[in-house]
């Protein structure tokens, strides 16, 4: 009889075992490949906000508030005022047809039209990379917050400025301190002009898409990674809450002990976070970059020299 052809199981076992270490040799070239493309979606979300940031100032003459008088507790902050400025006018348009100058007038983080589909995933606000997705916030769902999982994610913050620098305490202890050194804080109305320091040396916008290392407690507060909708709060003439905007107290992923308006900016990118600057640039910032040139980074007018970043 004629001898069949065939592989012996030794020889099976042998070309499983090859497959199987290109594939191991593959897998974190893929990996690498596939967060290289999430790092530049990322990198070209903060520049569409970036240059939204300077067409609103070319209509305005200035850049809008952190924070300012407004009827309602808990009103919308930034992030509105920039639709019109990438291709959002629509959802712009369709919240003033809710209610007059709807972002003085209604707060849909807690009060007003919280499972509209408005309030929903933004294009250009959540980073690809984070497991959080463009509508989960890291804040549980409770009864007194039942749809924190159904609004849009934001995953960028403004700066509002350095923690040593212009610093403004708390009237009440109870309560957090805020800045005024950076772009965007309580009240603000910064120009160009008043950048000092050079638009290409001063954080606008920094990413805030990763709750590792944090406890619950702190997702649970104001601290954590909220919806777009959520911008500010007006205790008082002295006393603030930051919520789209932040102040640099901390490194960069940092995940120790931190309050309401100094939370960390954090990434799920190896090694660092993605900024934007004041000239549109944007730039990856390592983790390990010095506090203190971090924090000069933060400031628009303190006179720091920062090269080669």
């Amino acid at each position: 009889m004629k001898r069949q052809l065939g592989f012996t199981l030794v020889e099976l076992l042998v070309v499983i075992a090859i497959i199987g270490v290109l594939i191991a040799l593959l897998l974190p070239a893929v990996q690498q490949a596939r967060e290289a493309a999430r790092r530049m979606q990322c990198s070209n979300n903060l520049k569409q906000l970036s240059l939204s940031f300077h067409n609103y100032h070319d209509t305005y003459g200035k850049f809008m508030p952190g924070g300012l008088h407004a009827n309602v507790t808990y009103p919308l902050g930034w992030v509105p005022r920039l639709f019109p400025f990438f291709e959002q006018g629509a959802r712009y348009d369709a919240m003033d047809a809710l209610y007059s100058s709807y972002m003085m007038n209604r707060s849909p983080y807690r009060s007003h039209d919280q499972t509209n589909p408005i309030f929903g995933p933004v294009p250009s606000l959540s980073c690809p990379s984070s497991p959080l997705g463009d509508t989960a916030s890291d804040h549980p769902i409770t009864a007194y917050f039942p749809d924190t999982q159904i609004q849009g994610a934001l995953h960028y913050r403004a700066n509002a400025g350095s923690f040593d620098v212009d610093f403004h305490a708390p009237g009440d202890s109870s309560r957090d301190g805020y800045v005024s050194s950076g772009v965007v804080y309580p009240e603000s109305k910064v120009r160009f002009g008043d950048i000092i320091d050079g638009t290409t040396n001063t954080i606008l916008l920094g990413e805030s898409s990763s709750t590792k290392g944090w406890t619950t407690s702190r997702a649970q507060s104001f601290g954590g990674i909220k919806p777009w909708v959520w911008g500010f709060y007006r205790y008082n003439a002295t006393d603030w809450l930051m919520i789209d905007h932040k102040m640099v107290q901390f490194p960069i992923n940092y995940s120790g002990s931190f309050t309401n308006n100094n939370t960390p900016f954090t990434s799920y990118h190896p090694g660092g976070a993605m900024f934007a600057n004041c000239d549109g640039s944007v730039v990856f910032l390592p983790e390990t970059i010095s506090l203190d040139t971090f924090k000069s980074l933060a400031t628009r007018k303190n006179g720091e020299v920062n090269s080669g970043l």
